[in-house]
């Protein structure tokens, strides 16, 4: 009663393709009717779940893939024993073994070693910077091509990770500036500036996008705890201000502050400087010339009432 090509299933008197009833356990005609194959074998789990919670625990398929992990989280690990249950001191030695001999084998050769080093040191730095999880799996992405291209041959460990990073930064829009980057890898700025130009050069093509006033906006009034006033108004102030030459060659950092100190300003909650400066992890100097540059090329006048 069916015809096949490839994959595929044919009814013999309407030539329509087959499908599945899953509920009925059947392989139908959509057209006619006619069923072409009967008692399929239900690929499904063998049990039932009530909640997503009680999936969650009866699922038997492991960890997801992971591209920050060096054999992509596909081998088996030995977790951590309860000692208190175990009263066998033997039987704990050999446990603790078979751990360390299981180590040794994920990473048999010296670029498996390396390469769970980098990664590891990835998700360290990601962890205190508190970054989401697609931007850590960015970064490993990002130094797997490097690895693979030859760029980070023979580079520092923390310098390859920490460029690694905040180029992901940049591509997901994550606002972490690179001041940041490298304080958490202990490194000198010009040391994660060089491997990240590095990076750019030799191993990366794909255009790199600015981080957004916006972001760098809301992030500085979250850690000074300012007024949301000042925040909606400095981000309405930038949005109608989109002047290439005037972030040319220059800070988004000190932008934003400036913006922020501006909006101040003009609600009538005047900040100091060297307050907003700290915050933003840049100078007062830095501050005052973005505010010279803006109020000398735009006049700005508050005509909707910040609520």
């Amino acid at each position: 009663m069916i015809t096949r090509n490839s994959e595929e299933a044919f009814c013999n008197f309407c030539k329509t393709s087959l499908i599945g009833d899953v509920e009925k356990g059947e392989v139908v005609c959509p057209t006619c009717g006619v069923v072409g194959v009967d008692h399929m074998i239900d690929s499904g789990p063998e049990w039932k779940a009530i909640n997503s919670e009680d999936k969650i625990k009866r699922v038997r398929t492991g960890a997801p893939i992971s591209l920050a992990l060096h054999d992509f989280g596909l081998t088996t690990q030995i977790g951590e024993t309860d000692s208190n249950s175990s009263k066998d001191s033997y039987s704990d030695k050999s446990i603790q073994r078979m751990k360390k001999w299981q180590r040794r084998i994920r990473t048999s050769s010296s670029r498996e070693r390396g390469l769970a080093n980098v990664l590891g040191k990835i998700t360290e730095f990601s962890d205190h910077l508190t970054l989401p999880k697609s931007t850590s799996e960015t970064a490993a992405h990002i130094y797997r091509s490097a690895l693979r291209t030859g760029t980070a041959k023979s580079k520092s460990i923390n310098g390859m990770a920490a460029a690694s990073i905040y180029l992901a930064c940049r591509r997901c829009r994550t606002s972490r500036s690179i001041g940041e980057v490298a304080n958490v890898a202990d490194l000198p700025r010009a040391t994660v500036s060089r491997y990240y130009r590095l990076i750019l050069k030799e191993g990366n093509q794909e255009y790199v996008p600015l981080h957004s006033l916006k972001t760098y906006i809301s992030k500085i009034v979250n850690i000074a705890n300012l007024n949301p006033k000042i925040e909606r108004l400095a981000i309405t102030i930038s949005s109608q201000i989109k002047d290439s030459t005037l972030s040319s060659g220059k800070s988004p950092v000190g932008i934003a502050a400036a913006f922020i100190y501006i909006s101040s300003v003009m609600i009538g909650e005047k900040i100091p400087q060297r307050e907003i400066a700290e915050y933003a992890d840049i100078t007062e100097v830095t501050i005052r010339n973005r505010t010279r540059e803006i109020l000398n090329k735009y006049k700005i006048k508050q005509i909707i009432k910040i609520k």
